[in-house]
């Protein structure tokens, strides 16, 4: 028995993490949330949809991220039996290079090392890697961070700055995870059937 037939990253890095977090979201269905997350979302469905608002900081937003070819462009491959999907906020092909787009909220600061080090960007290479034959040193990432804070009324709002990182990911990066993948998706079939005992 499997709640879901594919390991999403949200899937893999909250099990991992935590696998009792993983049984409550996923299992329980106790979705966890945030004014971060909440905000994070609107974000994000603004740079989706970029429909016109009164919102200060969805005009920002839109102002700050450019709009890309395909936004949200979903993926799902088979990664060695397991199957793996996800969004992508933006995928451009351009002159014959695949671009991935990744757009951040956050108080928390990006930095270069982190972006080079996120499994989020390495999970979402592999899809383009399987889907398209591509080799994951040619396909190009770029994350930006929209920096937020925290007013006084503690509602959080972007501070207007942006900071643009790129980063690659090789083939040892792709077999480096594999194993963390694997371990999330066996780990998640036990824990869903022992729950269901």
């Amino acid at each position: 028995m499997r709640i879901k037939k594919y390991l999403s990253y949200s899937q893999f890095n909250t099990f991992l993490s935590s696998p009792k977090r993983y049984k409550k979201m996923y299992i329980d269905g106790i979705r966890l949330s945030s004014k971060y997350l909440s905000f994070g979302s609107k974000i994000a469905t603004a740079l989706e949809t970029r429909e016109k608002s009164d919102d200060p900081d969805i005009i920002k937003a839109l102002e700050l991220i450019p709009d890309v070819q395909e936004k949200e462009k979903e993926f799902l491959v088979d990664f060695e039996g397991i199957p793996l999907s996800g969004k992508l906020d933006g995928f451009e092909f351009i002159d014959g290079v695949y671009h991935i787009e990744e757009d951040k909220t956050g108080k928390n600061p990006w930095t270069q090392s982190k972006v080079d080090n996120a499994k989020q960007i390495t999970f979402y290479v592999i899809f383009l890697w399987k889907t398209y034959g591509v080799k994951p040193e040619d396909i190009k990432v770029k994350l930006r961070w929209l920096e937020t804070f925290e007013d006084v009324d503690g509602s959080i709002h972007l501070t207007g700055k942006v900071k643009v990182f790129e980063t690659q990911r090789t083939m040892k990066d792709i077999l480096n995870i594999y194993p963390d993948i694997k371990k999330a998706w066996l780990g998640i079939e036990e824990l869903v059937n022992s729950c269901a005992k």
